[in-house]
């Protein structure tokens, strides 16, 4: 296995253990697609930020708030090859689906400081970051 999907693992672990009702959605969601969760990574973990965006767009901040928080102390304490995988996988995907403005920006409140750097390379500035839509 490359270091790559080794992160990648290692991110999906970290998220399996801190949230196990969501785990078993996103495993079933990989599966749906055909693969097993160990099998694709990146795709668990895209699927897991796409509950972070749905519970943004749903006005469930506590549970995006403890998704953010959890994946910025995993980027915190990781290597390169795992803050590639959140930056690929979790940030770039993050809240692509929500169209009010207003919504983005109060999900925008809840991302951390080292996600939203990802976020903003990814993306540039946009007024929602400002509390604009």
């Amino acid at each position: 296995m490359d270091a790559a999907t080794e992160a990648a693992h290692r991110v999906v672990e970290r998220l399996r253990a801190a949230f196990p009702e969501d785990a078993a959605r996103a495993d079933r969601r990989v599966a749906d697609q055909g693969f097993d969760a160990g099998d694709a990574p990146y795709s668990w973990v895209e699927h897991f930020s796409q509950f972070t965006t749905d519970a943004i767009k749903g006005k469930d901040f506590v549970t995006a708030e403890k998704h953010l928080r959890e994946v910025s102390a995993i980027l915190a304490g990781g290597n390169e090859e795992i803050a590639r995988c959140i930056d690929v996988a979790y940030v770039e995907s993050l809240m692509w689906d929500i169209r009010d403005e207003k919504r983005k920006a109060e999900g925008w409140r809840l991302v951390p400081h080292n996600l939203r750097g990802l976020y903003v390379a990814m993306w540039g500035e946009r007024s929602f970051m400002k509390g604009r839509p």
